[in-house]
């Protein structure tokens, strides 16, 4: 069964992967002209980038999985909250350039929380 290393170890691989992808992405967007485009993914990028380093973060303070799965899960609640804020008022106001980023941040944060929760799952706790 897997560890807390194990965690550690293939998390951090797939954060990096995700993180260049959207860097080539980014790139053949640009050399397409395609700016609009490349700004979006230029969203995602950051919001990996953030949650990298919150990774990093948990990762130092944690004693065991459980604590980093708490710690770590707890920046998503704490980051994610404005964005869901921001995106109802933006829908208030008909603001849709701004629902578009929202929804974005968004989807790239769950669909990073769910990745760490599947690893998480895979491994040994006791």
């Amino acid at each position: 069964m897997a560890d807390i290393n194990w965690l550690k170890d293939n998390y951090l691989i797939f954060l990096k992967e995700k993180e260049e992808n959207t860097k080539d992405t980014i790139s053949n967007l640009q050399k397409q002209e395609r700016i609009d485009e490349a700004n979006l993914e230029k969203i995602k990028l950051n919001i990996i980038e953030i949650f990298f380093k919150m990774f990093n973060i948990s990762c130092n303070g944690a004693k065991d999985a459980i604590a980093l799965k708490e710690k770590y899960l707890g920046f998503f609640d704490k980051i994610t909250k404005p964005w869901y804020i921001n995106k109802d008022k933006a829908l208030e106001f008909s603001k849709e350039k701004e629902v578009i980023i929202e929804e974005i941040k968004i989807e790239e944060a769950e669909n990073l929380k769910k990745q760490f929760k599947n690893y998480y799952d895979k491994i040994d706790i006791n």
